[in-house]
């Protein structure tokens, strides 16, 4: 077989060439660590890389969101626990502004205090993250949520959507609160109904105050059916046992205009609950010597229950039974409207007066305002009078107040707890994202990295190929015809 000197050089170099391809390949995989260096090294392989590198990349990201997250909802948490306990000292200032041997000024003392605490709650409100954005403004991190136009009259000029954040694949977290439902929608009354001294002027001119009332049977309150607003309307009568010494009498008056569906007009309306007297006819005639002319008699702190009693006169017609499953008290002394047979009654009977009292029963809303409640409180301290009159309006509103406060502070502990539990859902889908972390890092290593004692080896015996080839090629090109001629 005849080999042309050509050949034997291309052999020569050709071979020299592969082995230092190798070599460097090998070398180039021992300096990086990674066996698949382009795709061609490993076609499959390369294909999952890209794959797992494009979820570990998206996976560290959703770290730093979640992150972020857990931070701007722990500051939430810590401005909401500082209104709470704001919530607490207002709470406490009002129930020590209710100990009725304190003087005007003393009021006022008390009063200087809630100023405070009403620039602190506006503060709050408004407070921002490290980065401007407000809390507590929804969606409008850059828009300031809370603004005065007077004390106590404060606008939202947020919104109550939440901004969210993308913690994993699958789910997005708020990391925002919307002010107005923290601040401005809590329940009024006792959640329920709210119980309250007529404020139309002049108002009630007695000494009655109004409990703020529970319910007995809340199926029976929240039937659709069943009117949710009344009006407690004091009177005084004659006792018929008592000729000339009248008595202190109540009825509840149905006083909801329209029907649940906001269109239907009440047929009850302004009509007694307990006999279907009808008001809109005109007022209640008087009828000599009998107490039943106005429904019930009053007993200072007994139940006003609202459902027919055993003891209700008979209406014409009479009245179908009811009950609204609620129930409340009136102690002091309404001013009431003397009955026609009476005449000034002894000490221990109704006041006398021109102007009959009365309280309303509500449904309760979800508009309870802190801000508008410290204003009312402020009100308050600063109109109170040690009159019976003037004692009776001050604790009526001093209910009020008690009231909205306990149910504001419901209403940011329940905002609390959903932000701890968000929390707690971000500290969960953190440590997801660690376990994810660790198994990408092992998959990709499985995928990429290099075997380094058999690429070692490798390396060396290419080493080996390598100088072999080279002292074989080095003495083949010394080979010549023309040294055997000579």
């Amino acid at each position: 077989m005849r080999i042309a000197t050509t050949t034997i050089y291309k052999q020569g170099a050709a071979e020299l060439q592969r082995h230092s391809s190798v070599q460097a390949k090998l070398q180039n995989q021992l300096s990086t660590g990674r066996r698949v260096l382009t795709p061609a090294d490993d076609p499959i392989s390369s294909a999952k890389i890209l794959d797992v590198t494009q979820a570990q990349e998206l996976n560290k990201q959703y770290a730093v969101n979640s992150q972020t997250a857990d931070s701007a909802m722990r500051l939430s948490e810590s401005t909401l626990q500082q209104v709470t306990d704001l919530l607490h000292d207002i709470y406490s200032l009002a129930v020590k502004a209710g100990n009725p041997s304190q003087t005007l000024a003393e009021k006022k003392l008390l009063d200087s205090e809630l100023q405070g605490q009403y620039q602190e709650m506006m503060s709050l409100a408004n407070a921002t993250d490290g980065g401007g954005s407000y809390l507590f403004s929804g969606f409008k991190g850059s828009t300031q949520p809370f603004s005065e136009t007077s004390f106590g009259n404060v606008t939202y000029a947020g919104d109550d959507g939440q901004r969210q954040m993308q913690i994993s694949g699958s789910r997005q977290i708020p990391v925002s609160e919307s002010g107005y439902q923290i601040f401005q929608a809590g329940r009024t009354g006792n959640g329920n109904f709210v119980s309250s001294a007529n404020a139309v002027a002049p108002g009630n001119t007695g000494s009655g105050v109004i409990s703020p009332g529970e319910v007995v049977d809340i199926t029976k309150w929240n039937n659709p059916a069943h009117s949710q607003k009344f009006k407690i309307e004091f009177k005084s009568v004659d006792d018929p046992a008592k000729p000339g010494k009248p008595v202190i009498a109540y009825d509840i008056i149905d006083n909801q205009a329209m029907l649940a569906d906001g269109v239907t007009a009440n047929p009850n309306f302004n009509k007694s609950a307990i006999d279907g007297y009808n008001y809109t006819a005109g007022a209640r005639p008087a009828v000599p010597g009998a107490l039943n002319n106005y429904p019930r008699a009053y007993v200072p702190g007994g139940d006003i229950v609202f459902k027919n009693l055993a003891s209700d006169p008979v209406g014409v017609p009479p009245v179908a039974p009811w009950d609204y499953g609620i129930k409340m008290n009136v102690t002091g002394q309404p001013s009431v409207v003397i009955g026609p047979l009476g005449t000034n009654p002894a000490p221990t009977g109704p006041v006398s007066s021109g102007v009959t009292d009365s309280f309303n029963v509500d449904p309760s809303r979800n508009n309870g305002d802190i801000f508008q409640t410290m204003k009312v409180f402020s009100d308050a301290l600063n109109t109170y009078q040690t009159s019976p009159t003037g004692m009776a309006n001050f604790q009526n509103q001093l209910n009020t107040v008690l009231q909205n406060t306990s149910n504001m502070l419901t209403n940011v502990l329940s905002s609390q707890g959903n932000l701890g539990a968000r929390m707690i859902e971000t500290q969960s889908v953190q440590d997801t994202n660690g376990d994810l972390k660790v198994q990408y890092g092992q998959t990709l290593s499985q995928l990429q990295d290099l075997d380094y004692s058999t690429a070692l080896s490798d390396f060396s015996l290419t080493q080996t190929l390598l100088e072999a080839s080279r002292k074989s090629f080095s003495q083949v090109q010394g080979l010549s015809l023309f040294q055997y001629i000579s």
